[in-house]
C-alpha cells in the first residue's frame, strides 16, 4: 500500500463510551467498528504489523476483542519503519529507552492539540498562559501546551524552566503581564507550592494545568490549600500512548475520563489503549501502557467512563511523573566494566538509588560512582532530563551483595 493510502484512510465517527465489566476483565465497551476499521487497515501498511491484524475470514463487524495486544518492542519496530518507508511526518520523539535501544512514537504536528480541547477547555481569549515545561531533549509537553494555548485562542508565555534565582522576580514577573494561568511539571509545583508556603501569595493564579505526557501526583488537597482560589486541569498520559484522559476541578481524585479519540480498556487491571484516530502513525491499537487502572465513578456527572489511574507496573516505576523502567537501569549500569551486578530501589520519597557490586579490582571510591552514574544518565533517554531536575533524587551506591529482586525494591531509605 502507498503512504498516500495509509495517511488518508477516513475517520469515521465511533459510538459513545459505556461502561462494561464481565468475569473480573473490566473493559470500556464502545461500538468502534468503523473508525477502528480504517485504524487497522492503516496498520497493515507496515510490514511488521500486517501478519498481526491480518483479517480472517468471518462475518460482522471487527471488534477489539478480535484483536490481539500490542507491546511496546512491536510499537518501536513499526515506528522505525514507518520512517524508514517516509511514512512520517511530524515529530519524533524519543520518550525512553537508551541511546542504543530507544523507544521512539511519532506524534502529528498539532500533538492532538486541538482534539484534546474539544474534551478538556480550561482556557480562553482572555487568558495568559505561562508555560513552565522546559523545552529540548524529552520534553514535548512544553510544545504541546503552546500549541493548546494557541488552539484555545489563549496567549502563551513560553518559559521554560525557570532560572535558579529567587522567585519572586518570576511571579512579579508573571502578575505585571497578566498571567492568569500555569502549566507545569512537577518540579515546578513544587516551587511554586514553596512560594506560597514563603509567603508570597498568588492572586493571580486562576488556572493550573498539570499533567500531559507525564503523569503529575501532586496531591489535590495540598493544592488547595495553597491555592484555594485556583482551579486545577489535569490530563494523564503515557510517553507512548500520549494524552489518554483528561479531568476538571470538580473530577475526583485520581480519576480521569478518557478522551473522545482514546478508547481504554482495563483488562485484569492493566490499560490498554487504541487511538481511534489516523493520523497517528504507527496507530495504536490495544496497546499496553504498562499502567495499572480500574473503572470508577466521578462525582462530575461527565457521561461515560471514568478510570482510576493506579501507577506503573513493575519493574517500570514513576519518578517525578515519569515512567522509567528499572530493567533499563540495571542493563545500563550492568554494561560497563566496572559492575558486576545492580539493582534499583525506589523510596517513597521520590528518590531512586542504583546498587551496584563493583567489579574486582574497581576502586570503591566517590569517582567509580560518579562515573557510573554518569554513564547511566548520559545513556538513558527519560532519566537524564528528569535528573537534571532533580540532581539528588538519583544516586549511585556501592554494595557488598544484593538481596530481594534482582530488579527493583521498593523501600525506605
Amino acid at each position: 500500500m502507498g503512504s498516500h493510502m495509509c495517511r488518508s484512510a477516513p475517520l469515521l465517527s465511533a459510538g459513545p463510551l459505556v461502561k462494561g465489566v464481565a468475569g473480573g476483565r473490566q473493559q470500556a465497551a464502545r461500538e468502534p467498528a468503523p473508525a477502528l476499521e480504517s485504524v487497522v487497515r492503516q496498520a497493515m501498511c507496515l510490514p511488521s504489523l500486517a501478519p498481526k491484524y491480518e483479517r480472517p475470514q468471518r462475518r460482522g463487524r471487527l471488534t477489539l476483542e478480535d484483536l490481539p495486544v500490542l507491546t511496546r518492542h512491536e510499537l518501536e519496530t513499526a515506528t522505525a519503519e514507518a520512517l524508514a518507508l517516509g511514512l512520517g511526518g511530524g515529530t519524533l520523539w524519543a520518550h525512553s529507552g537508551t541511546l542504543g535501544a530507544p523507544g521512539l512514537s511519532l506524534l502529528p504536528p498539532e500533538m492532538f492539540a486541538p482534539a484534546i480541547r474539544d474534551d478538556w477547555n480550561p482556557l480562553g481569549p482572555a487568558d495568559v498562559v505561562a508555560n513552565l515545561h522546559p523545552a529540548g531533549r524529552m520534553q514535548p509537553d512544553h510544545y504541546f501546551f503552546n500549541r493548546f494555548a494557541a488552539a484555545s485562542g489563549a496567549t502563551v508565555l513560553p518559559v521554560g524552566r525557570l532560572p535558579e534565582d529567587p522567585d519572586d522576580d518570576w511571579l512579579a514577573f508573571f502578575a505585571r503581564h497578566h498571567v492568569t494561568a500555569v502549566a507545569a511539571p512537577p518540579q515546578a509545583v513544587v516551587r511554586l507550592l514553596g512560594a506560597s508556603t514563603a509567603g508570597r501569595p498568588v492572586p493571580w493564579l486562576r488556572t493550573l494545568l498539570l499533567g500531559g505526557a507525564f503523569h503529575d501526583a501532586t496531591e489535590d488537597g495540598l493544592l488547595a490549600s495553597r491555592f484555594p482560589y485556583t482551579d486545577v486541569w489535569r490530563l494523564y498520559g503515557t510517553p507512548t500512548a500520549w494524552v489518554i484522559g483528561q479531568r476538571g476541578p470538580q473530577c475526583l481524585a485520581d480519576v480521569y475520563h478518557p478522551l473522545s479519540h482514546q478508547h481504554v480498556e482495563v483488562i485484569d487491571g492493566r490499560l490498554l489503549v487504541t487511538t481511534l484516530t489516523t493520523s497517528c502513525l504507527p496507530p495504536l491499537i490495544r496497546y499496553d501502557t504498562q499502567e495499572r487502572g480500574e473503572f470508577a465513578h466521578c462525582a462530575c456527572g461527565r457521561p461515560g467512563p471514568a478510570v482510576r489511574v493506579l501507577g506503573a507496573r513493575p519493574p517500570s516505576f514513576r519518578f517525578h511523573g515519569h515512567t522509567v523502567s528499572a530493567r533499563e537501569l540495571v542493563d545500563l549500569a550492568t554494561a560497563h566494566e566496572e559492575v558486576a551486578d545492580a539493582q534499583v530501589a525506589v523510596g517513597a520519597d521520590q528518590r531512586i538509588q542504583l546498587r551496584v557490586r563493583l567489579a574486582p579490582g574497581v576502586a570503591d571510591d566517590h569517582h567509580s560512582l560518579a562515573w557510573i552514574r554518569f554513564r547511566v544518565l548520559e545513556s538513558h533517554l527519560a532519566l537524564a532530563a528528569c535528573a537534571r531536575e532533580q540532581p539528588d533524587a538519583f544516586e549511585v551506591i556501592s554494595v557488598d551483595e544484593l538481596s530481594g529482586p534482582s530488579t527493583l525494591v521498593s523501600e525506605e531509605f
